[in-house]
C-alpha cells in the first residue's frame, strides 16, 4: 500500500486548512492509500480530520529551519511514497526536502496567489527576499497545483516552475454540508435584512474600502461583516469615524458562517488578492448573488468563466458583479444593481448553478486521480 504524507502548518481557520479537511473527507476516493497528515505546528486543531488518517503533530513554533528539521525526521520515520505540501512554509521545505530522496515524489498545493501575496505582505529589500525562497524550491518537485489559473500562471511566470510541472485544481466544497449548517439557528441576533461579508480582518481583504463603496451606495439594509483579524480596532475606528456604527455591523468569528451568510440579501468583497476565494464560492452555493472585486486570482476565473478578463468599468458577469481593483464609485455601483430584488434573484440562480462546478464529489476524485498519476511518473 502507497503512502502518502500530507504536510500543512496547521488545521487553523483557513481556506488552505478546509480544502484539505474537505479533501480526506471521502476516504472511499482513496482507500488505496496509507494516508498521514503531518502538521508543522503545535496548534489547536479547529477541524476534524477522518478516523482513518494518522496524524504527526510536530513542533516548529512557526519557525521555516525547525519546520525542516522536523519534516526531514518524520520522514525519515514514516517514509512516504508521496509527500503532499499546502501553504507556503510548508510548500518550500516540502520541496527543499525533495533533495533528500530521489524516490519520494513531491506536489506542492499553492492556494495564494504568490506575487500580490508578497506584494501585500512586504516592501522592497524584504520582498525581494521573500520571494526567492519560492523560486528557488518550488522547481524541485514533481508537481505544482495551484488553486486558479492565474496563481498556477504566476508560479510558472514568477517563481521560475517548469510549465510541465504545473497544473490547476480548484478548491473542493462539500455543498451538501453547507446547506446543512445554512438551516441551523445563527450564533449572533441579526438584522432583519442585511448584506454580508466574511474575511479575516486584514489589508488585503481592504475592508475599509468595502465600507466606503457600500456607504457610498443606496443600500439600506446594514453591512454586516463576519471575521477577526489584526484590523478589527483600525476598522472599528474606522466606522466611528465614517459615523456609521448602525450601517455597519462587525459580528466577529463565527463557529457556523453558513447560518448567517445564508440569510443575507447577497454577499459583498472588495478583496486586493486572493488564491481561489473560498467565502464567494461558499456564498454562491447558499444561493446569494454575489460582488466580488476582479483581484488576482479566481474572481473572474469563478464568475466569467475567464481567467484573463479585466475591465475598468463594473461588470454584469456570467455568475456575478464583478468589481474593477480599487474603484469605490465602480463597487458602489454594485452595491446600488444588488439593492435591487430582480438582480438579485437573477443572479443568485447564476451563482448557485456554477457552484456546483466546484463540488467535493469532482474535485476531490480530479486530486486523487492527479496524485495517483504523480505516483505513477517515472
Amino acid at each position: 500500500m502507497k503512502r502518502v504524507l500530507f504536510v500543512i502548518n496547521s488545521i487553523g481557520y483557513g481556506g488552505a486548512e478546509r480544502a484539505l479537511v474537505n479533501l480526506l473527507s471521502k476516504p472511499a476516493f482513496y482507500s488505496e492509500f496509507d494516508v498521514h497528515v503531518a502538521l508543522l505546528d503545535d496548534e489547536p486543531i479547529v477541524r476534524a480530520l477522518p478516523d482513518n488518517i494518522t496524524l504527526h503533530q510536530l513542533e516548529s513554533k512557526r519557525s521555516l529551519v525547525r519546520s525542516f528539521i522536523n519534516l526531514m525526521r518524520l520522514q525519515r520515520e514514516c517514509k512516504p511514497d508521496l509527500c503532499v505540501s499546502f501553504l507556503v512554509r510548508a510548500n518550500v521545505v516540502n520541496a527543499a526536502l525533495k533533495l533528500t530522496s530521489k524516490n519520494r515524489k513531491v506536489v506542492l498545493c499553492e492556494r495564494m496567489h504568490l506575487s500580490s501575496h508578497l506584494d501585500g505582505q512586504f516592501k522592497n529589500m524584504k520582498r525581494l527576499l521573500a520571494g526567492i525562497l519560492p523560486k528557488l524550491t518550488y522547481r524541485l518537485a514533481d508537481a505544482v497545483i495551484g488553486v486558479s489559473t492565474g496563481v498556477t500562471s504566476d508560479l510558472v511566470e514568477n517563481f521560475s516552475v517548469p510549465a510541465t510541472k504545473a497544473t490547476t485544481i480548484f478548491n473542493p466544497y462539500n455543498i451538501s454540508q453547507i446547506e446543512k449548517h445554512s438551516k441551523m439557528e445563527p450564533e449572533f441576533e441579526l438584522p432583519s435584512s442585511f448584506v454580508i461579508s466574511t474575511g479575516r480582518l486584514t489589508p488585503s481583504k481592504n475592508v475599509k474600502g468595502l465600507i466606503d463603496a457600500y456607504l457610498a451606495s443606496n443600500e439600506s439594509a446594514p453591512l454586516c461583516i463576519l471575521g477577526e483579524g489584526e484590523q478589527k480596532e483600525e476598522i472599528e475606528n474606522y466606522i466611528l469615524l465614517k459615523n456609521a456604527k448602525q450601517k455597519v455591523l462587525l459580528l466577529g468569528y463565527a463557529e457556523n458562517p453558513f447560518a448567517i451568510v445564508s440569510k443575507a440579501k447577497y454577499y459583498a468583497s472588495a478583496s486586493l488578492n486572493e488564491g481561489f476565494p473560498n467565502a464567494l464560492v461558499e456564498a454562491m452555493v447558499l444561493g446569494l448573488s454575489v460582488i466580488m472585486t476582479n483581484c488576482p486570482s479566481g474572481p473572474a476565473e469563478i464568475l466569467n468563466e475567464n481567467p484573463q478578463y479585466t475591465s475598468d468599468k463594473l461588470t454584469e458577469a456570467k455568475h456575478g458583479l464583478l468589481a474593477p481593483l480599487n474603484n469605490t464609485s465602480e463597487l458602489t455601483r454594485a452595491f446600488n444593481l444588488c439593492s435591487e430584488e430582480r438582480i438579485r434573484a437573477n443572479f443568485a440562480e447564476k451563482a448557485r448553478k456554477r457552484a456546483e462546478d466546484f463540488s467535493i464529489e469532482a474535485i476531490a476524485n480530479e486530486y486523487w486521480q492527479f496524485l495517483r498519476q504523480t505516483l505513477l511518473q517515472h
